[in-house]
């Protein structure tokens, strides 16, 4: 079987090398057409030279694109999704099908001026005084280490000035939604020493409705400051110190029972009787030194976070006092990153280097019984919230790699690349929910290497072919449940692709064709009412592939279209049914679609500016993104539809100033967020969706100097 998927996959990818043989006669190299450069492999770059697939945002397209959350950038990634669930802080990403679990690791590297995020509830946080974003596919592994399985986001903030400079920018959307962002940035010392400070807030009332309390139940406040100072003692030396502070409280929970055989797609009112609430206090320092040798930058980066996430909700979702829970989460990492990368323009190019992180974690979660419970789940009145279950546990874990990567152009149209790095992640857990505190401890280790060679057709067309592997570390589950520990997910990519520009670069077009291998893939379950999450391993065999398609045409002045297309497709070729055996998720699903993973998904946009009066200019954007439907569980028999939603925004801008007009889901599309089967959830009542807000429109004003 594994034969002719990868025969196919051949025959998909002769479509990619066609393409780049075609751009053999594309225009050469124009001045006058600004180059994107990224540091996606932890140097400066330009994107079209990098044998990667990467989607770039740089300010101009966040501004345009209105870009807040790294949700709003997975929808505009071709072979990127993503759903919600009982919090703002839990975004569960999937990319190229490696998908999120929950209280699992990401299956994607965040990155935020060098320094990687450690907890998946960081990720959701507002992007606000960002210089670029960029999002890498496959396997990476080799240059950010664990957790890489699916690819990377690299998001650079703007940088500290050498003059004044600063910008302003307000909003007011439904839902009484009120958003400021300010920053301000200059020399402390000419030449020697600067800043930035940056911050925004945002109050939020909230766009669903609690139909039995009257009172919505998306509602967000949250405020959030950056501090930056870089200093240049020599001109050699650089030293860059921040913090930032995160303070967020919103709404949380807001799922919906569904009654037996209706669908699971339709939007059902919110009837809860209490109203869920989650809290989220983040705290990140970071101090990065650059010192430039005559023969490579030594560059260190020390980060210390501390992040404490706090959710109490309904847990019956019914209008009826029957069951609550609470769940706390503190958590504390330190951690180091040294490497040496040799001078931008040696023949050969190479960086090696350490890293180590060190987590303290408590995670615990609770379920009690409330007064309307009584004689209903248990024989006897119950006067006040008494505890029915519960799993507290403590990590301390500790992360240590090392990595090296280098380049070498073999011939001068003929570049290879090798990297390779080493992870080894300690996992030490204490239960202490159980009768004397068991301990356990665990080790995980990987070797994650990746090659790849890239062919220089021309100075704007190339074609490249890699083979990576990536690593996402096992650990234990708060409960013995269904497994106390699980094991490392890992995974083989194979991929070839072609980055062509053409017609002085007016039209860029690249290709991308993967293959992937995934073994011991991780899933969620859940026992409502033993609060036991469980993360196992009941996929030891799995396949995707897949193909990519992007295209940024500038035709004539002032028109720009973009255009990416990603498909792709999913098998799981062993299943072990003795994972789930004695549950209602029991079941042998060999030869299932792996879950929420869309057959296809596209993003496409027209924007034109035109000038209307003197000094004012006009732009005009609009927007199309969505994805096939996908299956929720492993079992495939529940199914999310298809989605499809148009943004549209209007932007006139006058010197300094701009004032923006948008609406977003402008068909008011409703459709589920996030859904919690019975069978894998152990739920008493069934089955529960969270709906997704439906029309969202406001105005815009920025200002800067």
């Amino acid at each position: 079987m594994a034969s002719n998927k990868k025969a196919q996959l051949l025959r998909l990818c002769s479509a990619v090398a066609t393409l780049a043989l075609l751009a053999d006669t594309a225009a050469a190299q124009t001045a006058g057409t600004e180059e994107i450069t990224v540091t996606a492999r932890k140097r400066e770059e330009r994107l079209q030279d990098v044998p990667d697939a990467i989607n770039v945002f740089t300010s101009a397209r966040i501004e345009d694109a209105h870009i807040q959350t790294v949700r709003d950038v997975a929808q505009r990634v071709p072979n990127v999704s993503f759903t919600t669930g009982e919090q703002p802080g839990l975004l569960l990403i999937n990319v190229r099908g490696i998908g999120q679990v929950r209280n699992g690791e990401p299956p994607i590297a965040v990155v935020i001026d060098g320094v990687q995020l450690y907890n998946i509830n960081q990720i959701t946080q507002n992007l606000f005084d960002i210089e670029q974003i960029e999002v890498l596919k496959g396997p990476q592994g080799s240059v950010y280490g664990r957790n890489a399985i699916g690819g990377a986001i690299n998001i650079v903030t703007k940088q500290p000035s050498n003059e004044f400079t600063g910008r302003a920018e307000l909003e007011f959307a439904t839902g009484n939604d009120r958003r400021a962002s300010a920053a301000i940035s200059g020399p402390l010392v000419e030449d020697k020493l600067f800043f930035r400070v940056s911050g925004s807030t945002r109050s939020f009332d909230g766009n669903i409705q609690n139909e039995l309390l009257h009172h919505p139940v998306n509602g967000e406040n949250d405020n959030a400051f950056r501090l930056q100072l870089v200093a240049t003692p020599t001109d050699r030396l650089k030293l860059d110190f921040r913090m930032s502070l995160d303070s967020v409280q919103s709404g949380a929970a807001w799922y919906t029972l569904v009654p037996p055989g209706a669908d699971l797609n339709k939007i059902l009112p919110v009837t809860a009787d209490r109203l869920g609430v989650s809290h989220r206090l983040m705290r990140d320092y970071s101090f990065k030194v650059d010192y430039e040798m005559p023969f490579a930058t030594l560059t260190s980066i020390s980060a210390y976070s501390q992040m404490r996430a706090y959710l109490s909700e309904d847990f019956d979702f019914l209008p009826a006092d029957l069951l609550s829970a609470v769940q706390t989460q503190p958590i504390r990492s330190w951690s180091e990153e040294m490497r040496l990368t040799s001078p931008q323009g040696s023949a050969l190019r190479w960086q090696v280097g350490g890293y180590v992180l060190k987590t303290d974690q408590k995670i615990d979660s609770e379920i009690f019984l409330r007064p309307g419970a009584s004689f209903l789940f248990v024989p006897f009145p119950i006067p006040a919230p008494t505890l029915f279950g519960a799993t507290r546990a403590t990590d301390d874990n500790l992360a240590y790699a090392f990595f090296g990567q280098a380049s070498y152009r073999v011939l001068p149209d003929v570049e290879l690349t090798a990297g390779l790095r080493y992870d080894v992640d300690q996992r030490n857990e204490t239960d202490r929910g159980t009768a004397g505190s068991p301990k356990f401890d665990r080790s995980y280790n990987a070797l994650q290497p990746k090659f790849s060679a890239t062919w220089f057709l021309t100075d704007q067309a190339m074609v490249y072919a890699s083979f990576g592997k990536g690593f996402r570390s096992g650990g234990f589950n708060p409960s013995a449940r269904i497994t106390k520990s699980f094991e490392a997910e890992k995974n083989t990519n194979y991929e070839i692709g072609a980055k062509t520009s053409w017609y002085d670069k007016r039209l860029t077009l690249n290709a991308a064709a993967f293959f992937t291998d995934v073994d011991n893939r991780q899933v969620y379950t859940f026992d409502q009412i033993s609060a036991s999450q469980t993360i196992s391993n009941p996929i030891p065999k799995a396949e995707i592939k897949g193909v990519e398609l992007e295209l940024n045409a500038k035709p004539v002045q002032g028109l720009e279209l973009d255009l990416a297309l990603g498909a792709q497709d999913s098998e799981i070729t062993k299943y072990d049914p003795r994972v789930f055996a004695g549950t209602g998720a029991a079941g042998d699903f060999t030869g299932k679609k792996l879950p929420q993973v869309p057959t296809y998904t596209y993003a496409a946009s027209i924007q034109y500016s035109w000038p209307v009066l003197r000094d004012v200019m006009l732009r005009a954007r609009a927007e199309f993104n969505g994805s096939s439907d996908f299956y929720w569980e492993v079992d495939n028999l529940d199914k999310r539809n298809a989605l499809n939603l148009i943004n549209l925004r209007l932007t006139a801008e006058y010197k300094n100033f701009a004032l923006g007009l948008f609406v977003e889901n402008l068909a008011n599309e409703r459709y589920v967020l996030d859904y919690n089967a019975q069978r894998f959830s152990g739920a008493p009542l069934g089955n529960y969706t969270l709906p997704a807000a439906g029309l969202r429109s406001g105005v815009q004003l920025r200002v800067q100097f």
